[in-house]
């Protein structure tokens, strides 16, 4: 439709015009509207959907105190924990240190770990914890009380070690008592031992190893030029398959050890009451028995019971080792550090503090087990503990890896530097790969 020609009309006209433009501007604006508002809205969605979120966790899966305030660390849960925000050993407060089982070949100190929640109030920690390891009282083993003795009518006579040539200084104090046990209960250990290793020897040994550089330094050793890495390791463990294991048997060699604890035998009370009146060491405070024979070439590198500047009071305060019989030529206990060296003799016990009254380890404790020459070395050993735990003395269950049959033994090649191998009757958790890291991360 074209514009009027009458001015009159022109003008209504553009009146008409602009308000045609009025109108259609508003029904643009009214339209653009809504989406700005839906933008709006969507930007404050967007916001609150977190809180959302957050809010339907909370019902959905409501945090409780019991679950959150004590963490008991176990071998399949450890690789998911780490070391902050946690306490640790003395950092914790008294009596709310959960334990995980020690290892069993050593019994070294358990590693305990315990969630730091502020919100959460005692009686929720202590809801968590067994009574029994709750209600534990510890121990503490700082001195010895040295003292002689008489075992089947004879006086067994305590005789401190020293020497012109050790250094001082050292907290370590070594004391020497002839006749300890008598020749009747020697054989007997010594049999007993026997048996138990032949039986257990019917199947090869799995070998573990504390990492791949002491397993490769082993194989240089035995001059075996294999290439080998920790995918040859079983799957969560630093051990090698039952078949590796017995292809390399050959080409390692080792002590062995069998172990027994407190109350599996009456010759277990019948010892530790020996000690406890030589040495004033609790029974309390030791750990389980272990028995080891020495083959000919084979000692045990130097090395200290406790760990050097380890920060938990629960390590090996001392050591008693009886020889079960005479060793032709070498063997020997030596103390590099404090310049005495001990020859094996049947029925002499040597015993010595690894640690100051403090409970800090004496470096100077170190000492070794010089390599039989000539015929067969058999002890007896025990460690007290400074700090006693609930675990203690007692006999732990074993890890379900690496994959093994039913008894069959483990060899332990830890520590090149300061170890041996070792082979053992029971299993510890040692060499499963998630407690171990767990372990050293807490030293």
């Amino acid at each position: 439709m074209g514009k009027p020609q009458n001015r009159k009309l022109q003008k209504q006209y553009q009146k008409e015009q602009s308000a045609a433009k009025k109108l259609k501007g508003n029904s643009v604006n009214s339209q653009k509207e809504p989406g700005l508002v839906f933008k709006i809205f969507k930007v404050i969605l967007l916001m609150a959907l977190p809180v959302l979120f957050g809010v339907f966790g909370l019902i959905m899966f409501p945090i409780t105190n019991g679950d959150n305030a004590n963490t008991t660390v176990t071998a399949s849960s450890t690789s998911e924990r780490s070391a902050e925000g946690y306490c640790v050993g003395e950092d914790c407060p008294q009596g709310k240190e959960p334990t995980i089982k020690p290892s069993q070949h050593d019994e070294r100190t358990p590693i305990t770990l315990q969630r730091k929640d502020k919100s959460s109030s005692t009686s929720d920690m202590d809801s968590d914890i067994p009574p029994e390891v709750r209600d534990f009282k510890a121990t503490i083993l700082d001195h010895l009380s040295i003292q002689d003795i008489v075992v089947d009518d004879r006086k067994v006579q305590a005789v401190e070690l020293t020497s012109e040539e050790g250094r001082k200084g050292a907290a370590t104090r070594v004391y020497q008592y002839d006749g300890f046990l008598s020749d009747r209960e020697c054989e007997g250990l010594k049999r007993v031992h026997q048996r138990h290793v032949a039986e257990t020897s019917e199947q090869d040994a799995i070998i573990c190893f504390d990492g791949i550089h002491t397993l490769q330094k082993h194989l240089k050793d035995a001059g075996k030029n294999m290439q080998m890495s920790r995918k040859d390791f079983t799957e969560g463990t630093t051990c090698l398959n039952a078949s590796m294991s017995s292809q390399l048997k050959s080409s390692f060699h080792w002590s062995h050890s069998t172990s027994f604890y407190p109350g599996e035998s009456k010759f277990s009370k019948t010892f530790e009451d020996r000690i406890y009146q030589a040495t004033g060491m609790l029974p309390s405070n030791g750990g389980k028995f272990q028995v080891t024979s020495y083959p000919r070439g084979i000692g045990y590198k130097t090395h200290t019971d406790c760990i050097v500047g380890y920060h938990d009071k629960r390590d090996r305060y001392a050591t008693i080792l009886v020889y079960l019989q005479d060793v032709e030529k070498g063997g020997e206990t030596q103390f590099p550090e404090l310049g005495i060296s001990v020859t094996p003799k049947k029925g002499r016990a040597i015993v010595w503090n690894n640690m100051n009254s403090a409970g800090q380890c004496d470096p100077l404790s170190v000492h070794t087990a010089a390599k039989v020459e000539e015929g067969h070395k058999f002890i007896i050993q025990r460690w007290y503990y400074y700090k006693n735990f609930f675990q203690l003395g007692k006999r732990a269950g074993e890890p379900p890896i690496p994959s093994r049959n039913p008894g069959q033994p483990r060899v332990s090649c830890d520590e090149y530097e300061h170890g041996s191998c070792r082979w053992y009757d029971e299993w510890g958790y040692d060499h499963v790969t998630d407690y171990a890291a767990q372990k050293h991360s807490l030293l």
